[in-house]
This record gives structure tokens, sequence and C-alpha cells, in this order.
């Protein structure tokens, strides 16, 4: 099953309030994403995958006009953390960096760590699991579904 495939599947199985958005052109950026759905960077969710120095991996969301602030994330984890190279994304979440979704199984693997401006929006967009496909989807369903932690370790 191709990853947009699998996204599918969870919204209809763990029946969210969510919505496919298809573009002809890619959307692997926050500006691509605003641009192409309508959204403001504020709507546009990112979903980065972050190594620990003890190699383990963690999934930030992360509100697409914030940042992580690494001196927080690294108080708060107890040890650093970076951001993995392009090709690391693809070996471990099966997608290419522009295209990660929180909605994908593969996310459910690892700690979550979820940016709490994001919880000031009713929905929220997401990645859809390929360079050309967004979610649209309420912000409540998305916690239910990642059941992260919430917590400030961005800027």
């Amino acid at each position: 099953m191709n990853p947009k495939e699998e996204i599918y599947r969870n919204i209809k199985e763990f029946k969210l309030r969510a919505q496919m958005l298809e573009f002809t052109d890619t959307v692997e950026t926050v500006s691509k994403a605003c641009k192409l759905s309508g959204e403001p960077p504020n709507v546009i969710v990112k979903t980065l995958l972050m190594r620990v120095e003890d190699n383990d991996y963690i999934i930030l969301i992360v509100r697409g006009d914030r940042r992580v602030d690494n001196i927080k994330l690294s108080r708060y984890l107890g040890s650093t953390a970076k951001l993995v190279a392009p090709d690391e994304v693809l070996r471990v979440l099966g997608v290419p960096a522009g295209a990660v979704s929180p909605l994908l199984s593969n996310v459910l693997r690892f700690r979550r760590l979820l940016d709490p401006k994001i919880l000031e929006k009713e929905y929220v967009v997401c990645g859809g699991g390929d360079l050309n496909t967004l979610v649209r989807i309420v912000t409540e369903d998305l916690i239910n579904y990642l059941k992260p932690e919430i917590v400030d370790v961005f800027k």
C-alpha cells in the first residue's frame, strides 16, 4: 500500500474528519502549501523527524510559522536532537521529506511532540504522504489520533 492510500485508510478507519487535497504542483514547503491550499502559515503543520543523541527518533509536529527551539527541546528531552537528512527521512518513514504526514502509521512508532499553538486552530493542513497531496484535518481528531505530548519546545 502506498503512503497516500495508507493515510486515506487511516482517515476512514479512525473516522477522522479530514479531506485529502490533491495538486498538480508540489507542496513540500510551507510557502508552497500555503500558496496551493490558500491557507496561512499558522494553519499549515510540519511533521519533522529528528534523531536524539541515543539514536532514537522523535517526531515533532509544529505549526508552519514556527520553528524548533533546540535549547528548549534539549532541556525537555535531557539530550540533544537534530533534524535528519532527507535520505534518512525516506529510509525511516518511507516518504520523501516534503511528504511526511502525521497520519502515517510509521509516525505512531515514535515519541511525538506537538506544538501547543496548533490547538488554537479548529483545523490544520498537513502533509498527505506524497509531494502533491495535503490533508485538511480537524485539530481535535489529529490530537486524538496522535496522542502526542503537547509541549512548547518551539519558537
